[in-house]
């Protein structure tokens, strides 16, 4: 910055902050900004536009309800850049406005860089997602502008950089062709109940509807299709079955089912699932995708024995945060297997973290391109990269 311009600075700095104040404060009183300042921000063809704009958007009504004085020039932003918000929060009487402001070039800009891109229609502007996950530069900006919409609106949780990296790089190959398959893991058809204004599981019986996850993924896994799609991706969609979990003999007990009854209702409850998402979709049973029961008992052995001597394989140092883990699972722990001490439900985690760590590999050699779309519980998504980096998401959970 110009050096004739220090009886601006404060505490020897001239941030971009004040350098808005220093401009816009007066325009808003209807008066020049300083001739030096703009002359050393070269914008002085662009200081008249702003005043233009300001008397535009100003309404004598502001000054009646009490709104910041800027609201004419937020009002102009929105008018070019939709993705402009504000909410008005009340603060010590008065009303208060908090923005949110486009990315633009990577970062957030200033009030008035992003005034000087309004009036000047550089309207060009970076995802969030992108400034977020660096890995998704890779994709075009509509495509990830797609995804965060869907993000927001199917209600899909935060992922680590690693997930989404590995996502980002499938996707990259679903626009060169390659066929991309999103995949959800879910549950039987448990009951359920709603206690204090959440869900939860209660194993008392087995149903053959489309289970609490399940009906999570029938909205979402479409609608998430439809968004690769329209940028050209070819994503088939798949819907894998716990078969496993009907051969713990406690939980046949506890839903009082045979074996030949819990897989029964669960191919029903496939059929009806398969249903909803439309008739292209592809079902498969996680366990006879293994190669049978035996199979599996021996890859979840296999994975049990690596967690529990830490051989962690693939699994991203510090994912693996087991007392957190085990805090955020406990109370389904509690529900589903009652009258066990927290020593025996450690064992528990234990044992579910390999049945995510076998899923993660069946997966990985049943398509060529999976993405893991998850919908029971976040906290599980580190298991998964046991055996291979497979992409893994995750919605916000519902129990």
């Amino acid at each position: 910055m110009n050096p004739s311009l220090a009886h601006y600075y404060v505490r020897n700095k001239l941030t971009s902050k004040l350098i808005s104040k220093r401009v816009l404060s007066p325009i808003s009183s209807f008066l020049q900004p300083p001739a030096d300042l703009i002359k050393a921000l070269r914008i002085e063809n662009e200081v008249p536009k702003l005043s233009e704009v300001f008397s535009r958007f100003h309404s004598l009504d502001d000054e009646r309800s009490g709104l910041p004085r800027y609201m004419p020039f937020y009002r102009f932003i929105q008018s070019k850049f939709p993705g402009f918000k504000w909410q008005v929060r009340a603060s010590q009487g008065k009303p208060t406005l908090i923005l949110d402001k486009p990315f633009i070039n990577q970062s957030r800009p200033s009030l008035l860089n992003l005034l000087l891109c309004a009036v000047n229609d550089n309207t060009a502007t970076t995802p969030a997602l992108k400034v977020r996950y660096p890995a998704m530069q890779c994709l075009p900006d509509a495509l990830v502008l797609d995804l965060e919409r869907a993000f927001d609106s199917l209600s899909f949780a935060p992922s680590a950089a690693h997930f989404v990296a590995r996502f980002a790089e499938t996707l990259a190959k679903g626009l060169a062709g390659e066929t991309i398959t999103l995949v959800s893991p879910v549950c039987p058809d448990y009951g359920y109940e709603s206690k204090n204004g959440r869900l939860r599981y209660t194993f008392e019986h087995l149903g053959d509807g489309i289970g609490l996850v399940a009906g999570r993924v029938a909205k979402t896994l479409p609608q998430l299709q439809a968004v690769l799609r329209k940028h050209g991706i070819d994503a088939r969609l798949a819907v894998a079955a716990g078969d496993f979990e009907g051969f713990d003999a406690s939980t046949l007990n506890r839903l009082k089912e045979t074996r030949e009854g819990f897989a029964h209702k669960l191919q029903i409850s496939q059929g009806k699932l398969l249903e909803a998402l439309g008739g292209e979709a592809e079902s498969i049973m996680i366990a006879g995708a293994a190669g049978g029961e035996a199979a599996w008992h021996a890859l979840t052995a296999d994975a049990q024995q690596r967690l529990e001597r830490h051989d962690n394989g693939c699994i991203v140092d510090n994912d693996l945060d087991y007392p957190s883990i085990f805090n955020a699972r406990l109370p389904l722990y509690q529900a589903w297997h009652q009258q066990r001490s927290n020593e025996e439900l450690m064992q528990i985690l234990y044992a579910q973290g390999a049945e995510y760590a076998a899923i993660g590999k069946v997966f990985a050699a049943q398509w060529d391109n999976p993405i893991v779309i998850g919908a029971d519980h976040n906290r599980m998504q580190p298991f998964y990269w046991l055996y291979s980096t497979i992409p893994v998401l995750y919605l916000t959970r519902v129990y």
